[in-house]
């Protein structure tokens, strides 16, 4: 199934915290596969959060690597919610 950019942001938030899977290009080039979830608390020293809608950046914990990660959405190419493929355009 195809998808804007500008509902990927919707899609993600509408997880509520359960666990989906993207993948992304870095900002060397390179792709990135990623499972993550959103409105995880564990390990926050408080300090500034960097993401918002205005730089289409994310805060996900990266289930994987055990670790907080920025997903940028405007270099996002797939995504899968809820057993649902998503693809980018």
């Amino acid at each position: 199934m195809q998808v804007s950019r500008y509902k990927v942001d919707e899609i993600i938030k509408s997880t509520h915290g359960k666990i989906f899977s993207c993948e992304f290009i870095k900002k060397d080039g390179s792709i990135r596969k990623m499972v993550a979830r959103l409105g995880v608390a564990k390990n926050l020293k408080g300090g500034k959060n960097g993401a918002s809608v205005k730089n289409s950046l994310i805060t996900v914990w990266d289930m994987v690597a055990g670790g907080y990660r920025m997903i940028n959405l405007s270099t996002l190419t797939a995504l899968k919610v809820a057993g649902v493929t998503y693809k980018v355009v």
